[in-house]
């Protein structure tokens, strides 16, 4: 299949402005960004989707945050044998 050209006709100056510095953030062009975005839209791609809003977060626990977190969350570690058997 040969590839094939479009223009696309009405964007925005702030979404133009976001596809380019995400583009140059990854190191490639506004349009291999274009192409890669409608691959993943339209299914044609099985990429593990990396998440890195709570990055931020990473490592900011105390020992005391962590305990407190493990204590409260450790009920969800039993299992309720009714609903397996």
């Amino acid at each position: 299949m040969s590839a094939s050209n479009f223009n696309l006709r009405g964007v925005p100056k702030e979404f133009m402005n976001s596809l380019k510095r995400e583009a140059k953030k990854l190191h490639i062009s506004v349009n291999t960004l274009i192409l890669r975005m409608i691959q993943k839209g339209l299914g044609f791609t099985h990429e593990k989707t990396e998440h890195h809003d709570l990055d931020d977060l990473a490592g900011t626990w105390s020992d005391a945050d962590a305990k407190a977190f493990e204590k409260n969350t450790e009920y969800f570690e039993k299992i309720d044998k009714e609903l397996w058997s």
